[in-house]
């Protein structure tokens, strides 16, 4: 039986799509295009044929190339993964396009080289670092919703599944193929130009963007699966473990240990937490034992129910 969503649900996962295609669409015409920086996947192929062939033309610019390229790899999608699944990605793709073909139209990287630098002339390192971070938002934002923002991240996934490899394996893959996506290109750009500085600069500034990217998609998959956890030594260990299950929502377990200074039993109350419940989580703590002894550590990342783990939510798809 297909599960049915409201119109909400929907819509505000439609939102998060829109806001993902425009992250990477605004950062490749307004940054990275114009500096020559290429961000590997198909999106860093469609970037070297732009900068290959479009010569200005919005018919041959990355926006076309984009939606082209990933026609067959959303044929796949539709046939091999969930609909819903292939659905998003597929509306993402097309936004994608629409809005590269759009800010190419209204001349983008004209307009933020005016407002952001006093000679008019962007900064390479500058458009390096937005650029990348940008784009590095974009992937996140979709997994979020368990979608794909194509090309490469499916590449990736099937990668994963077929071989039974981890997802850091798979992460691996798709930064290699980025990288081979760069080299390559500028090998073709050196073809057709013949110009060794604007090569070695494009190696250069692409492998740091793409770096950052990285750097910036990390920080975003722990912030989703990261958390903390709290325990608590404490004589009253029912009434806290109640409170903290009650008051927070997370499952709570109780350890009988021994003081090692007093040599009396005692009992700690371990519980894992969101990182924005901590303060109600001390507060909870100090209204049932005043005379408890608590600390907090950080935890990288946690799998099971109650907390999100986009990874483990895409690579449990199974292909049809």
């Amino acid at each position: 039986m297909t599960k049915k969503y409201s119109f909400a649900y929907n819509f505000k996962q439609f939102c998060v799509i829109f806001a993902s295609a425009f992250l990477l669409a605004f950062a490749l015409e307004g940054f990275l295009l114009p500096s020559d920086i290429v961000i590997g996947g198909v999106s860093g192929i469609s970037s070297i044929l732009d900068l290959i062939l479009s010569k200005d033309a919005w018919y041959l610019s990355a926006g076309v190339w984009v939606v082209a390229l990933n026609l067959p790899i959303l044929i796949f999608s539709f046939v091999k993964m969930p609909r819903r699944f292939a659905v998003k990605t597929t509306l993402y793709v097309v936004l994608l396009g629409a809005m590269l073909v759009a800010f190419r139209l209204l001349n983008l990287s004209a307009f933020l080289a005016k407002c952001l630098f006093a000679d008019g002339s962007a900064d390479r390192v500058i458009c390096t670092i937005v650029g990348g971070a940008l784009h590095g938002f974009s992937l996140p934002l979709m997994l979020s919703i368990n979608g794909s923002t194509g090309g490469s991240d499916i590449l990736g996934l099937l990668y994963q599944r077929k071989g039974n490899r981890s997802g850091n394996q798979s992460m691996r893959f798709v930064l290699l193929f980025n990288f081979v996506i760069v080299a390559l290109g500028s090998l073709v750009v050196y073809l057709v130009d013949k110009d060794v500085s604007r090569v070695v600069n494009m190696l250069i500034y692409s492998s740091t963007a793409i770096i950052i990217g990285e750097i910036v998609q990390e920080t975003v998959f722990q912030g989703y699966s990261s958390a903390l956890e709290i325990e608590v030594t404490t004589d009253h260990p029912q009434q806290m473990a109640e409170a903290l299950r009650s008051g927070l929502n997370h499952g709570v377990s109780i350890v009988k240990v021994k003081g090692g200074y007093s040599n009396q039993d005692k009992y700690l109350v371990v519980s894992v937490i969101d990182k924005r419940q901590l303060s109600k989580a001390k507060r909870i703590v100090k209204d049932v034992d005043s005379n408890a002894f608590a600390y907090v550590e950080q935890v990288k990342e946690v799998i099971g129910k109650g907390f999100a783990n986009k990874e483990e939510d895409i690579t449990s798809y199974q292909l049809k």
